[in-house]
């Protein structure tokens, strides 16, 4: 079953008091069916692959969605920003990146807010995000080298 089977997005941007438009639902989809984060010309491609749609658009839809916390920004060394899903479908979670081929993997979900409360440092310091990046060798490139 596709993780976007739990979202009812029609009502999420209604929630938002954003009006439901093909595109913004198309994002949205993409990104709830997607394995893994992807980057924006991915998702214009996608889209563009079903109906006409302007890149602005598209830009512009994403960085509103970051910016109300639907979606989540990843910014990945050597790579432009990756985008995924941020419902309750979609927690928070680690990222694997191969600095060979450069793909990145989501990781299974962690209690992040455990990992904050380890390392708080000073009474005080409040946490609005947290962002794990593993980097490594992937298993397909480990077995060519």
């Amino acid at each position: 079953m596709a993780m976007s089977d739990h979202c009812d997005f029609p009502r999420w941007l209604a929630q938002q008091g954003l009006r439901t438009t093909p595109v913004r639902l198309a994002v949205l989809e993409i990104l709830g069916n997607a394995p893994r984060a992807l980057r924006a010309q991915e998702i214009l491609e996608i889209i563009r692959s079903q109906r006409r749609v302007n890149k602005v658009t598209v830009y512009r839809i994403l960085e509103d969605f970051t910016r109300r916390g639907m979606v989540r920004k990843l910014a990945l060394e050597g790579l432009v920003n990756h985008f995924e899903l941020a419902c309750e479908h979609h927690p928070p979670h680690p990222h694997f990146q191969c600095h060979s081929c450069r793909e990145v993997q989501c990781l299974e979900p962690v209690a992040l807010n455990r990992v904050w409360t380890e390392l708080r440092g000073p009474v005080g310091n409040r946490a609005d995000h947290i962002d794990i990046k593993i980097e490594g060798l992937c298993h397909k490139c480990r077995e060519i080298s």
